[in-house]
């Protein structure tokens, strides 16, 4: 008994052992952008002889689980379809706010510090210290010890609310200026709202930071 005992005991340790490989080969290629990852197995097939990952099929990543298809076989060599779940935790190096950011305000490498952190539970893609801040506000107000993300900046606008810029009509092959004010903040190729002093509202598309081109 203490014999048969310790040959199931090798078995289902090579098994685990075997699983544990394929899982570690297929996270490396699933998780190469990230600095590293961490999982653990929170739900598997309960019985089977022999198990490998179904390469055939897509893993799928919900946050911080990992749903991982595999194949699964039974005594009989049965062949069955099944899922692997993982959680698991995805570290990148990040910028995390060391300060409250309030919206609209221009960034500066200083309000944050580079760590490298789980950013499993963010929607977002984030923005590392490679990323150039320069000419770049904030969207949104950003928390301290919050991670920075593509979705929470955006380009300093060339033209804010209440500029005085010109407009030019083009119309007709005849180029007629107007002097307007902006009722927008806008980069480079937006199309903002601007109004004359007639209280008369136009749309024109931005050129640089004094004119604007009407848009019909």
């Amino acid at each position: 008994m203490i014999c048969l005992l310790s040959i199931l005991i090798g078995f289902f340790t090579v098994q685990n052992n075997s699983l544990d490989l394929q899982l570690k080969k297929h996270l490396n290629a699933q998780f190469s952008d990230y600095a590293k990852y961490e999982y653990q197995i929170v739900q598997a097939p309960r019985s089977y002889s022999r198990i490998e990952i179904n390469s055939e099929k897509k893993s799928r990543l919900s946050k911080n689980y990992l749903y991982v298809p595999v194949k699964i076989y039974d005594s009989k060599k049965i062949l069955s379809l099944s899922l692997l779940t993982l959680r698991v935790k995805l570290y990148k190096k990040v910028m995390v706010a060391t300060k409250d950011i309030s919206r609209s305000e221009i960034l500066n490498t200083a309000f944050f510090e580079e760590k490298l952190d789980d950013v499993s539970m963010y929607e977002g893609r984030t923005v590392s210290s490679e990323n150039d801040l320069r000419n770049l506000r904030s969207r949104v107000l950003i928390k301290s010890g919050s991670i920075l993300t593509v979705d929470a900046i955006e380009p300093v606008p060339v033209i804010f609310k209440g500029d005085k810029v010109t407009l030019h009509t083009g119309k007709t092959g005849v180029d007629v200026a107007v002097d307007v004010i902006a009722r927008q903040d806008g980069c480079v190729g937006d199309v903002i709202s601007v109004y004359s002093s007639g209280s008369k509202l136009f749309k024109g598309k931005i050129i640089d930071k004094t004119t604007i081109k009407l848009v019909e």
